[in-house]
């Protein structure tokens, strides 16, 4: 829990901060696709686990074969204290199986 205000503590920071330096922000994360609708997605995030919901404008670039449970990496921006809009998903390699000794 401490992880996540943390997280989004600096998500708002960014918000506020990036205009004010001269241009805006945006921030890569990766994880595994959750749920995709037609004006979001769901990601649950490599770094913590936790789900992250990211709007989806027209100008977002998707890729083909984009389906629940492929790893993306998500290039998005902070539009508030608490919300995302992506602008670019990327399909990523799958992690192969950790293999046993």
């Amino acid at each position: 829990m401490r992880n996540r205000a943390v997280a989004l503590c600096g998500l708002l920071a960014l918000a506020v901060v990036g205009p004010a330096l001269g241009g805006p922000v945006t921030i890569t994360t990766t994880g595994t696709l959750v749920s995709k609708a037609k004006d979001s997605l769901v990601v649950r995030i490599d770094q913590h686990g936790h789900r992250i919901t990211f709007a989806i404008e027209p100008s977002t670039v998707l890729p083909e074969g984009l389906a629940a449970g492929r790893r993306v990496r998500v290039v998005y921006h902070p539009t508030g204290p608490t919300g995302q809009t992506a602008d670019e998903v990327v399909l990523l390699e799958e992690r192969a199986p950790k293999r046993e000794r």
